[in-house]
C-alpha cells in the first residue's frame, strides 16, 4: 500500500484529513485553514486521458 503525504501548499506542513457533512476536507494546523482537496492532489496524468482518440468525419464525395 503506498501512503502519499500531503503538505500545504502555503507552508509545507502536513496536511490532517478532515470528514464533514459535506465530504473530505484537508486542514493545516499551521496556517490553520482548510485546504481544498484540489490543492493538495497529485494525481499523475494518464497519457490515454490526454491523447483521447479524435473521432472520424466521414466525408460525402
Amino acid at each position: 500500500m503506498h501512503v502519499q503525504n500531503n503538505n500545504c501548499p502555503c507552508c509545507g506542513t502536513p496536511l490532517l484529513r478532515h470528514i464533514r457533512q459535506r465530504g473530505i476536507y484537508w486542514f493545516c494546523t499551521s496556517c490553520w485553514q482548510e485546504v481544498p482537496i484540489i490543492a493538495v492532489s497529485r494525481l499523475p496524468i494518464k497519457e490515454e486521458i490526454t491523447t483521447k482518440a479524435q473521432p472520424t468525419v466521414a466525408t460525402k464525395g
